[in-house]
C-alpha cells in the first residue's frame, strides 16, 4: 500500500508483473510436495520426519534450479511480453523466486508442527523489514522497481535466517537423514500439484491477460484493486494453515461428525468476517483509496469491493477443498479445477476485451462462484454433509446492503447505517452466529474478570 504513494503507475506495475512472475515459478517447481509435505508429515515418527523434511529440501532445490534455468531461456527468446517488460530485473526476480520457494517449505514444516507464533513472526518479520528499509531509502533517493525488489528479497531472507534459528533442530537432524519418502510425497502431492496448474486458469490467469494485453499500467490498476483483499488473504491463509492440519487430525480419528461441524462453522464465520469487511469497505470505498493509494487510483475502488467478493468465494471454496483433501478426496480438487479453469480463462479473455479489468474482475467472480457450487455439489455426493445455508444468508444479506449502498451513493451519512443493519441482520437471522458471538463474548469476559482478579491478589 506504501509503495503505491512513492512509485509511478507504470513501476508500479512493473513490481507488480514481478511479483507474479515470482508465483508462477514458485507454483510450476512446487509438484504439490508443500501441501503433501504437511499432511505426510504428522503420521511419520521422528526419524521418518527428518527423512520426509530432507527429501522435500532436494525435491525443492533440484525443481528450483531446473525452473530457473527455463524461465532464463524463455525471457531470452523475448517470446512472452509481460516477462520481457521485466527482463531488466531478472537476477532479482529469480532471486525473489528462491526466497518465496525455500521460505514456504520452511512456513509447512512449522504448519505441521503447528508452530503457529513462529509462523506468524516469520510472516510479521518479513512485511515490517521491507517498510522499515523502503522508508529508509526513501529519506536518501527515489524509489526504483530494482530497490524494492532487491529489500523484498533481503527482507524475505532474514525471515528465513529467523525460522531456521527456530527449528534448527529439525533441519540439522534432516541433513544428518537419508533421502526417504520423496516418492511417497511426489505420489501424494502429485494430484494436487495438478490442482495448483489448474488453478493458474482460476485465480491467476486473469493477472496474465492483463499483464500481456493490458500492460504495465493497466497492471497497476488492477494490482492495486487487488492489494486490499490481499492483506485479507493473508489473515485467511493463516485460519486456513490451522483449519487444513486440524481437519486432517479429525479425519486420522476417525471423527466425521466433528470435521462435518468444523466446517460449517468455519464457512459461517469466514463468510461473515468478510462479508463484513464487503460492506464496511462498499460505504468507505473512496476515502480509503484517497488514504492509502492517494487520488490517482482512486478510479479502482470499485473494482477493489470486486476483489472483496473474490476473497470471500475463494475462501469458501478453499475450505470445502480443504476438507475433501482432509478427507481423502485428493482428486476432488483437480476434477472441479479442470471445469473452471477452462471457463474461466474464456470468460476472463472475453470480459478484458469487452470491460478491462473490472471485466476480467467480474470473470473471476463467476468462476469462484463455479467453483463452490461444484464442490458442494461432488461432497455432498460423497457422503458429507455440509450446511452451507448460513453462507447463502450472509452473501444474500450482503449482497442488499452493497446495492444499497450504491443507490444511495449520493448521501453519505445515510450509508453509514448500512453496516449496523448488516450485522443486525446477520445475527438476528443465524442462531449458531449469534450463540457463537454470545459464548465467545462470555468466555473473554470470564478471562479479563480472572485477569483482573489475579493483577489485584498480586497487588495485596
Amino acid at each position: 500500500m506504501f509503495l503505491a504513494r512513492v512509485l509511478e503507475a507504470e513501476t508500479m506495475g512493473l513490481y507488480f508483473i514481478a511479483l507474479m512472475v515470482v508465483f508462477l515459478l514458485k507454483i510450476i517447481s512446487d509438484f504439490g510436495v508443500d501441501l503433501a509435505f504437511v499432511k505426510q508429515y504428522p503420521e511419520e515418527n521422528t526419524h521418518g520426519k527428518s527423512n520426509l523434511l530432507r527429501s522435500a529440501i532436494i525435491i525443492r532445490l533440484l525443481s528450483c534450479s531446473v525452473v530457473s534455468v527455463v524461465y532464463v531461456l524463455v525471457e531470452k527468446s523475448e517470446a512472452i511480453s509481460f516477462i520481457n517488460d521485466i527482463a531488466h530485473v531478472t537476477t532479482l526476480t529469480l532471486a525473489m523466486y528462491w526466497m518465496h520457494s525455500f521460505r514456504e517449505l520452511l512456513l509447512r514444516l512449522l504448519q505441521a508442527e503447528q508452530i503457529f507464533t513462529v509462523y506468524a513472526g516469520v510472516q510479521v518479520l518479513a512485511a515490517v523489514l521491507k517498510a522499515l528499509l523502503v522508508v529508509s531509502l526513501l529519506l536518501v533517493t527515489d524509489v526504483t522497481v530494482n530497490m524494492v525488489l532487491m529489500l523484498e528479497a533481503f527482507a524475505f531472507a532474514a525471515s528465513i535466517i529467523y525460522a531456521a534459528t527456530r527449528i534448527r533442530t529439525k533441519l540439522l537432524a534432516a541433513f544428518r537423514a537419508r533421502f526417504s519418502g520423496g516418492r511417497k510425497l511426489l505420489q501424494f502431492g502429485y494430484p494436487l500439484y495438478l490442482n495448483a496448474l489448474l488453478n493458474l486458469g482460476n485465480e491467476k490467469v486473469s493477472q496474465y491477460i492483463v499483464a500481456g494485453f493490458g500492460g504495465p499500467i493497466t497492471m497497476a490498476f488492477f494490482g492495486i484493486a487487488e492489494r486490499l483483499s490481499d492483506a485479507g488473504t493473508r489473515l485467511f491463509e493463516s485460519f486456513a494453515n490451522v483449519y487444513y492440519p486440524s481437519q486432517t487430525t479429525n479425519f486420522a480419528n476417525n471423527d466425521k461428525t466433528k470435521a462435518e461441524h468444523m466446517a460449517v462453522s468455519s464457512l459461517m464465520w469466514v463468510s461473515f468476517v468478510i462479508a463484513s469487511a464487503i460492506v464496511g469497505f462498499t460505504i468507505l470505498r473512496e476515502p480509503v483509496f484517497k488514504l492509502f493509494f492517494t487520488e490517482k487510483y482512486v478510479s479502482a475502488a470499485n473494482a477493489a469491493a470486486m476483489f472483496f467478493g473474490v476473497l470471500l468465494l475463494r475462501s469458501t471454496q478453499t475450505l470445502m477443498g480443504y476438507f475433501g483433501v482432509a478427507a481423502g478426496l485428493k482428486f476432488l480438487p483437480v476434477r472441479v479445477s479442470s471445469i473452471s479453469s477452462v471457463f474461466n480463462i474464456i470468460t476472463c479473455f472475453v470480459a478484458f476485451k469487452a470491460y478491462g479489468y473490472q471485466g476480467a474482475i467480474a470473470a473471476l467472480l463467476a468462476t469462484q462462484l463455479l467453483m463452490n457450487l461444484l464442490y458442494h455439489y461432488w461432497l455432498k455426493k460423497a457422503g458429507f454433509s455440509i450446511d452451507v445455508k448460513p453462507v447463502l444468508t450472509i452473501c444474500t444479506i450482503c449482497i442488499c446492503a452493497v446495492t444499497l449502498t450504491y443507490l444511495l451513493g449520493n448521501n453519505f451519512v445515510l450509508t453509514l447505517v448500512i453496516f449496523p443493519v448488516f450485522l443486525t441482520a446477520c445475527l438476528f437471522m443465524l442462531p449458531a452466529l449469534r450463540t457463537d458471538l454470545f459464548s465467545f463474548t462470555g468466555k473473554a469476559v470470564c478471562f479479563l474478570q480472572k485477569k483482573t482478579s489475579g493483577n489485584a491478589t498480586s497487588n495485596i
